[in-house]
């Protein structure tokens, strides 16, 4: 079983279309996507938490902080399936709800796999600037973007990718200033 797991990430990142469909194939339910959702969130937070204690690189969240990271993380992966669903769906797409629930959750598990390049790209940024390791932030964004624009594109049975990375590009944006105003409004509430 775990011989297949490992087959299956490293087909995520060799043929991710082919990934893609096997996911749909599998058929994951939503108690399944959502462990997927939350193991990715694992692997980032213990990479991250790893980094920090051992080269002293700040400080660990605490419990409540994580939880609440978790649960934001949570209600992104639902605004991102129906937001991948709907617009899919507009253009022409043909993937129901649990098959894009399915490839986004895949996504989110595949694409924590790099977030060791975030970690060692980010803590090349110091005082007087980025080192070239940084370098390692926009390729691992690159990779995610092309992986997520792979995966939609697979589900909703669109031939081309370029427009499924610009509408990613976009979306991801989009998503990114939702998530910022929500941590604002999170942030500045009375406590």
């Amino acid at each position: 079983m775990i011989q297949a797991f490992a087959a299956n990430l490293i087909e995520a990142f060799t043929a991710p279309r082919l990934s893609a469909r096997r996911i749909m194939t599998i058929a994951p339910g939503p108690q399944d996507c959502f462990l997927m959702v939350v193991l990715a969130f694992a692997i980032q937070a213990l990479v991250g938490d790893a980094w920090a204690l051992t080269f002293g690189a700040g400080q660990v969240p605490g419990f409540t902080a994580r939880l609440a990271e978790l649960m934001l993380q949570v209600l992104l992966y639902v605004i991102l399936v129906a937001g991948v669903h709907g617009i899919g769906r507009r253009f022409g797409g043909t993937a129901s709800q649990p098959q894009v629930a399915a490839v986004v959750a895949w996504h989110y598990l595949v694409s924590s796999l790099l977030s060791p390049l975030n970690v060692l790209g980010m803590s090349a940024v110091d005082g007087e600037g980025a080192g070239v390791a940084f370098l390692l932030v926009p390729l691992s964004v690159a990779v995610s973007i092309w992986l997520f624009a792979s995966f939609v594109a697979e589900a909703h049975g669109f031939r081309r990718l370029g427009g499924v990375i610009l509408a990613s590009v976009g979306g991801f944006a989009a998503l990114g200033f939702i998530a910022m105003l929500a941590f604002g409004l999170f942030a500045g509430a009375p406590r």
